[in-house]
């Protein structure tokens, strides 16, 4: 499709950090919704790799690159994880914190979007067992008139985008999620905001970051918006929270708070309820909204659990035209640096209609 290569770049109407959206709001139709807190979820969500249900029992091994219905998890885990057979206190966990692991849900039935979308869900970066946290949670739809059974490449790319795997012309390279639409990098590392590894190939507009592939990553603790894209071309840069838009960096992030959580352990032994209790100051409650009509406006609020509610940290314009139909998924992945990565309350409604 055409506007995958579209140069759409970085545009500079995000609000400032810290806005809250204060507009009363009347909700939209509930269209799917699913807490993950069950001992099995929604037929309709396809696990990848690493994808489990801490709610049901622990599983078998890992099926790292391939699907499966959402189950048990690993029986040997890393990291700080929530108890298995903890229903109706249960996580979608994407990974535990092994080394080089990657997970993915997949919702391969089209939801209208012809109304607009808003999608809210809770997300967890935690537990990391090496100095740094890697590598982010990614949120994405695609069009839904096409298949939705393969996330995009992980590490910098955060399953929703195409990458060369250390930017070396021999290695093969690794395509994006088909019918790429829209692609929400809650980036802890801070990759999915550079072009390095051929991301964004194809786009007229780059990342402010420019296209090397070298350490340090150019913009941790960023959300960074990318557009379309199909295979390996496409998925250009939309928005950031970056304080710089210039080629020279750094690129300092706008956000009012840090993704990442700071809990690090784990009590062996802990009961479901104690562990929902340790976790809840390191959850990130997020929504993205796609507005409807000719001229559709993208925007993403955090909850950083802070006490300050929701803030509006991105808004621009959506790619057009909005599908009529979309798919969605989340995806994530560790590599030589860790975390520990968990999703739950999914809510996907139309687009709220403001109280007159």
């Amino acid at each position: 499709m055409s506007r995958a290569v579209a140069a759409l770049g970085v545009v500079a109407v995000v609000a400032p950090a810290g806005y809250t959206a204060a507009a009363e709001r009347r909700p939209g139709t509930v269209l799917v919704g699913e807490p993950f807190t069950g001992a099995t979820a929604d037929s309709r969500f396809v696990g990848y790799g690493a994808a489990c249900l801490t709610g049901a029992r622990r599983g078998g091994a890992v099926a790292e690159g391939t699907n499966h219905p959402l189950g048990g998890c690993h029986p040997r885990p890393a990291g700080p994880v929530p108890p298995t057979g903890a229903a109706p206190r249960g996580y979608l966990q994407l990974t535990d914190a092994h080394v080089e692991e990657t997970g993915a849900v997949l919702f391969d039935s089209p939801v209208r979007a012809r109304d607009g979308l808003e999608v809210t869900f809770e997300q967890w970066q935690y537990g990391n067992t090496t100095r740094e946290p890697a590598d982010g949670i990614s949120f994405f739809l695609t069009d839904g008139a096409v298949r939705l059974t393969t996330p995009g490449a992980f590490g910098g790319s955060l399953g929703y985008a195409q990458k060369l795997p250390d930017g070396r012309p021999g290695n093969d390279f690794v395509p994006g999620v088909d019918g790429g639409y829209l692609g929400i990098g809650l980036d802890v590392l801070g990759d999915y905001f550079g072009d390095g590894e051929k991301r964004g190939n194809g786009c007229e507009r780059r990342s402010p970051a420019g296209t090397a592939f070298r350490p340090p990553p150019p913009g941790p603790n960023i959300v960074t918006a990318r557009g379309p894209g199909n295979g390996v071309d496409g998925y250009c840069v939309l928005d950031a929270t970056m304080g710089n838009r210039t080629a020279r960096g750094p690129w300092p992030s706008t956000l009012p708070g840090q993704l990442h959580g700071a809990l690090r352990t784990m009590p062996a032994g802990v009961t479901p309820a104690r562990a929902e209790k340790l976790l809840e100051p390191v959850k990130r409650t997020v929504r993205v909204t796609v507005t409807p009509g000719p001229d559709p406006v993208a925007s993403v609020d955090i909850d950083f659990e802070d006490g300050d509610g929701f803030q509006r940290v991105l808004r621009f314009p959506a790619p057009k035209p909005v599908p009529r139909t979309v798919k969605f998924g989340f995806a994530s992945s560790t590599g030589p640096l860790t975390d520990v990565h968990l999703i739950r309350r999914v809510v996907v409604r139309s687009a709220p209609t403001p109280d007159r």
